[in-house]
């Protein structure tokens, strides 16, 4: 289990990616998160959008990665 270096999450409405409210300790506990009926206000377009294992991504500190990466 490799420590959490960031999270982000990705507008469903302009698309940008923004630091997640949502922290997660380390990659066995983001893989096992139930993300559901959770939301967060872009910093871009100010709109509120799901946060899910759709709209996620998470680097950790050994390099590795989990979620989208487009």
């Amino acid at each position: 289990m490799s420590k959490t270096k960031s999270i982000e999450i990705r507008c469903e409405h302009c698309r940008e990616w923004f630091p997640s409210p949502l922290f997660f300790l380390n990659s066995k506990s983001f893989d096992t998160a139930k993300l559901f009926a959770n939301t967060a206000r872009c910093r871009r377009c100010r709109k509120m959008t799901g946060c899910d294992k759709d709209n996620f991504r998470a680097r950790f500190a050994d390099g590795s990665f989990l979620g989208v990466d487009t």
